[in-house]
């Protein structure tokens, strides 16, 4: 398939058009101060997060997202960021939804460290 095909295909599927890269970080959607439900983050981009979890979430939903972030220069220590995505679209695959969403808020330093994991790839 040649390349803009494939952009074509990319730009209809997922709202997110620069860079990504592919990871299996674990996140939590907090629900309520008691309540959160598993995720898993399956990609990365300066601008947002592709989420895995069982649950769907509306386009346009705000979510409170807890990841475990490695540290892209020490992979064994990791930071927890408080992050606030909104839902720009959601798929329904295998009894799981695949979310692509926007960072709404995130602390400076830790959108740093997602650049560095999307300049590495």
């Amino acid at each position: 398939m040649p390349a803009t095909d494939l952009t074509s295909q990319q730009q209809a599927t997922d709202a997110r058009l620069g860079p990504r890269a592919n990871v299996s970080w674990a996140a939590r959607v907090v629900l309520n101060p008691q309540s959160y439900v598993e995720a898993r983050v399956v990609n990365v981009s300066a601008d947002g997060l592709g989420l895995v979890c069982e649950r769907a979430f509306p386009d346009g939903a705000m979510l409170h997202v807890l990841i475990a972030l490695p540290d892209p220069l020490d992979r064994s220590k990791y930071h927890y960021p408080d992050l606030h995505t909104k839902v720009m679209f959601h798929v329904a695959k295998g009894g799981k939804f695949r979310m692509g969403t926007r960072f709404a808020r995130i602390d400076p330093a830790m959108k740093a460290m997602i650049e560095t994991w999307v300049q590495k790839g």
